[in-house]
């Protein structure tokens, strides 16, 4: 009974000092919501976006409608998200919004990552300026940003349980909950079996309690796939997620900068030889795979026989996945970021500072990912001159008024902020974002009325432009109309120089439409004209970035209707919007 209450003491003073305290990590998990939600404005891959939608799509008809890849705990969650687009029928053609959506668990599952390292420097006597980089790593690693909220990947969300993982099955006490959570890990993505020659060590170290893990992994699995069993599809799921994604990419390397990479170069098939000369059984695929082994095996033995702390069983994990991405062919460019996001949570459990392989691992993976995803976005640059505003600022005390500076950062250390605040904040950031994206949609929504037509919905006489292709709702980049920051849902994405001619119907009465430089380009400079049975009727005279002009056109006993566009000069970036275009007919 004295057991039980000492537990359950040490587990309300770890709630205490985790969320209730007020100093707390509060601060830093606050800096990481808002730099996630920053970088949600970067422009993703289409292609990687119309996955999210076609997978949704399906999904609004359950998970047994799904055909896709991926394991099936992320799964569930787009079926969440499913749900939601299903009941307010917001639309999927708003990337951002998008992207938010689907990636809510990463974003926790980062502010969980950045709580991890704030704990376990708590229990540090190294200098603030140390663990003030420390976190700065876990916070603002920009490697992080790029494959998460920027490009739209997740592996920040398994190698974040597979942290919390090795933390819990270090220790006798709580090694079964550490095994749970490895198969969850292992359930959000298949990458995570680099971390099973350490999970297989420490079972083998704690083997009279072997049977806990066992029962707490099969618990997990039972979950997590227990909506697919009862939709009859749980070998359909399982073959998909895990059976036939082996040997899906046959490929030396692919977009990742390691061994084969140097020998072999980039997309060459894992079945070439290593030279010309060579047998054919030395080759990237079978030679991959022995070095992986004797690597993962040595790191097994270490981990059995050594019996490390978990700060080290936490590094050799790291080592681990580091020769996952560098041995293993068939690599993709993202997955050496596990091994710099478990090396960050080995530092923090280190009794000293050894903060520079943390660096070295999280450079690795920024640059192999950069190599694929640049931080780019037309609504970046407000949040980049913030940035340097607030720099300049600060760094103008800092310089001449240093000692009012340090009075200012003292009073704000001092303001109390629970460390359940960025938990709650983060829910309810979503909670209002949902209702604000239904509420654009609907105010951006040009509603028909009797007897009236969007102007691409008759016959179109002809149609041509100077780059790319016509869009209908999306701009010439495939991304939702905007134009001087307002979004539409209706209307004609091109390129200038460009002419589109419809067909009038014999009632036409009356034309109007709106029109602008979208703002994906910015710094476009076009002249738009509206002509009438090839008659001159409007011109909006010279257009840049963030201006919008309107046009009210009568076309009473017209026959055709043209809309040009003018590149006045050079034709680069000049992204054209025509929006709301619509036909009056009389009744």
């Amino acid at each position: 009974m004295q057991l039980v209450i000492r537990r359950l003491r040490q587990f309300r003073d770890v709630v205490y000092s985790s969320f209730v305290a007020r100093k707390s990590f509060a601060f830093w998990g606050l800096l990481t919501l808002l730099l996630n939600f920053v970088m949600l404005h970067g422009l993703a891959f289409a292609s990687d976006m119309e996955f999210w939608r076609h997978w949704i799509e399906a999904l609004k008809m359950g998970v047994g409608n799904f055909n896709g890849d991926y394991p099936p705990f992320y799964i569930l969650w787009l079926r969440v998200v499913a749900a939601f687009y299903q009941a307010t029928g917001l639309s999927m053609d708003l990337d951002y919004e998008l992207k938010q959506f689907c990636l809510f668990p990463v974003i926790l599952a980062h502010i969980s990552l950045v709580h991890f390292v704030w704990l376990r420097l708590q229990k540090r006597e190294w200098l603030p300026e140390i663990k003030t980089i420390v976190m700065l790593l876990v916070v603002a690693n920009p490697a992080f940003y790029l494959d998460g909220p920027v490009w739209g990947q997740i592996d920040v969300l398994p190698v974040a349980i597979c942290v919390w993982a090795l933390w819990y099955a270090s220790r006798p006490k709580t090694y079964a909950l550490g095994l749970g959570l490895f198969m969850l890990g292992l359930l959000t993505k298949f990458q995570m079996i680099t971390f099973l020659p350490v999970f297989a060590a420490l079972s083998l170290r704690y083997y009279k309690i072997m049977w806990k893990g066992i029962l707490a992994m099969a618990a997990v699995f039972g979950l997590v796939f227990l909506p697919f069993i009862l939709s009859g599809v749980f070998a359909k799921e399982f073959s998909q997620a895990y059976l036939s994604s082996v040997g899906q990419y046959p490929y030396a390397a692919m977009n990742a900068g390691n061994l084969w990479m140097a020998i072999s170069g980039n997309m060459t098939p894992d079945s070439r030889t290593i030279f010309e000369w060579a047998p054919a059984f030395l080759n990237p695929a079978l030679l991959g795979k022995i070095f992986f082994v004797i690597v993962s095996a040595t790191i097994m033995v270490f981990t059995f026989i050594k019996r490390h702390s978990v700060s080290n069983v936490m590094m050799l994990a790291s080592l681990n996945a580091l020769a996952f991405f560098m041995l293993l062919p068939c690599m993709h460019e993202r997955y050496c970021l596990a091994a710099a996001v478990v090396c960050i949570a080995g530092v923090a459990c280190q009794k000293k500072p050894m903060i520079g392989w943390a660096v070295a691992l999280s450079a690795v993976a920024f640059v192999n990912i950069s190599m694929m995803m640049s931080m780019r976005g037309e609504a970046l640059w407000f949040w980049i001159s913030m940035a340097g505003i607030a720099t300049l600022v600060f760094f103008f005390f800092k310089v001449l008024f240093p000692s009012l500076l340090d009075k200012f950062f003292i009073l704000v250390a001092k303001v109390p902020v629970p460390g359940f605040v960025p938990y709650v904040l983060l829910v309810l950031i979503y909670v209002c974002d949902m209702g604000s994206s239904f509420a654009q949609m609907e105010r951006s929504a040009y509603k028909l009325g009797d007897g009236e037509y969007f102007v691409y919905e008759l016959d179109i006489l002809e149609q041509k432009q100077g780059y790319g292709s016509t869009h209908i709702g999306k701009s010439i980049d495939g991304n939702p109309l905007r134009v001087k920051g307002e979004l539409f849902v209706s209307g004609i994405g091109t390129h200038a120089p460009s002419r589109h001619t419809y067909a009038l119907p014999n009632n036409a009465t009356r034309f109007t439409v709106s029109c602008g430089v979208d703002d994906e380009s910015g710094n476009g400079v076009i002249d738009f004209i509206i002509l009438v049975d090839g008659e001159e009727v409007w011109r909006s005279g010279r257009m840049e970035g963030r201006q919008i002009s309107s046009a009210d056109i009568d076309i009473r006993g017209a026959k055709r209707l043209t809309l040009l566009t003018d590149e006045m000069g050079s034709k680069n970036f000049d992204h054209a919007d025509w929006v709301n275009p619509v036909v009056y007919t009389a009744k």
